[in-house]
């Protein structure tokens, strides 16, 4: 089968559906640009795919120079697989390969087994010379043919449903070609005048190197935004897409949370998703769901969740709640008491001391039975509202306040003490 049966306008197909390409590409380095396009890539296997089949997944390095996407999926191993510098290097699109490397994805999820595979095509060998040489001497025109027979034969040996490329920062040809290719290219940028400068003239410096390049395909994601209200001032004039905040600040270690880190991950790829859900339109198939993101344990403390009554700590608050009624008696006898004191002289002075006494006691009794019964049913109440809410509400809930969060936190614990069916605590 030739190239021309499979890619049809620079947008690769494969069994008779279109193969999508998000380039990543940034001004500067250190901006995030390469986790978020490997968070891209790993989100993208959980999601639904098509035929009852999760997508599997290529994500191209083409950072020749910093190769830090390989380094860091690899462990810095050498692998005997075709890099891409020395399959541009060889013009020999044909020799592209690629590692697996789904063992490597890292979700907050945890590591499903229902789930597509996830490949690496390297970005050069670990001591490789000449990638700068390389890149700045290709014609331009074939280093596009390349670059396009290279992932063309990866998506058909891999049957790969969607495409990631990591480029590296800054007018870089390889950063070019694959913007040109790209069904969604992205810029990757800080919150910071910097970036804002350069939105419109890294297209132009494209189109200098590839004319078919479209500026207004491109999209700008503003990564590890702190200051919100400064990017809102700044956003509709320079038309930026959307915003990742910076999560340690959403979410901070003094909370005290016992699932801080486990709630910036997922918060964290929550946002990733909903900006999958704008650049990929009408692409269901490669936009995870929410339970997806969320991950089995999840999944099942909600569920667990629709028999809050049966934990321990509800139980104990029940038997708690009782004890207002012990309180209440003890307040009646200590009122008649002190009532008959009064209208009967007679009465020992021992049984009148003992009504006040008898009052506290009935009083802090029924203060604090009131407050378990109270707490019971608040706990109840917000339990049935996050399985009522499911997934969704997790995820809005994790963006809320402190407040919401720790209710969040406690919910969990609370679903973790639930006893699994057929078992008794």
């Amino acid at each position: 089968m030739s190239r021309n049966d499979n890619v049809s306008n620079g947008v690769l197909h494969h069994h008779q559906h279109g193969v999508p390409i998000v380039a990543f590409y940034s001004i500067q380095g250190g901006v995030g640009k390469s986790t978020l396009a490997r968070k891209f890539a790993e989100l993208f296997t959980v999601a639904p795919g098509r035929d009852g089949r999760k997508p599997n997944v290529l994500l191209v390095d083409l950072d020749v120079g910093t190769q830090g996407l390989t380094f860091r999926l690899t462990q810095g191993l050498h692998q005997a697989v075709r890099t891409v510098h020395e399959v541009i290097a060889e013009r020999n699109a044909s020799a592209a390969q690629a590692l697996d490397v789904t063992m490597a994805v890292s979700l907050a999820s945890g590591n499903p087994q229902n789930r597509g595979r996830l490949y690496l095509m390297p970005a050069a060998p670990p001591h490789a010379k000449g990638v700068f040489d390389t890149c700045a001497t290709i014609d331009r025109g074939e280093l596009h043919r390349l670059m396009l027979d290279m992932l063309n034969a990866l998506v058909m040996q891999y049957d790969i449903s969607c495409v990631v490329i990591d480029c590296p920062p800054g007018a870089n040809p390889y950063s070019a070609v694959a913007a040109t290719l790209a069904s969604v290219p992205l810029l990757i940028g800080r919150n910071e005048q910097a970036t804002y400068d350069q939105i419109c003239h890294l297209p132009e410096r494209f189109r200098e190197m590839y004319p078919a390049f479209q500026p207004a395909k491109q999209r700008v994601i503003i990564n590890a935004v702190t200051v919100k209200d400064l990017f809102e001032q700044r956003a509709p004039q320079y038309a930026i897409l959307d915003y990742i905040p910076l999560v340690s600040d959403v979410i901070h270690e003094c909370e005290g949370l016992s699932r801080t880190g486990s709630f910036r991950m997922l918060l964290f790829e929550k946002y990733v998703v909903d900006i999958i859900k704008q650049v990929l339109v009408g692409e269901n198939h490669l936009i995870p769901e929410a339970p997806a993101i969320l991950g089995i344990e999840w999944v099942e403390a909600i569920t667990k969740l629709e028999r809050c009554e049966e934990a321990p700590r509800i139980r104990w608050l029940r038997r708690l709640g009782w004890v207002r009624w012990v309180g209440l008696s003890l307040l009646m006898i200590g009122l008649v008491i002190l009532g008959v004191g009064k209208v009967y002289d007679p009465v020992p002075a021992t049984l009148r001391g003992f009504g006040i006494p008898c009052i506290i006691a009935g009083l802090v009794l029924l203060v604090g039975g009131w407050y378990a019964e109270s707490e019971r049913h608040r706990t109840i109440a917000a339990a049935k509202e996050l399985v009522l809410g499911g997934p969704d509400l997790v995820f809005t809930m994790l963006k809320e306040g402190v407040t919401h969060r720790k209710r969040l936190d406690d919910l969990k614990k609370l679903a973790d003490s639930i006893p699994v069916k057929g078992r008794h605590p």
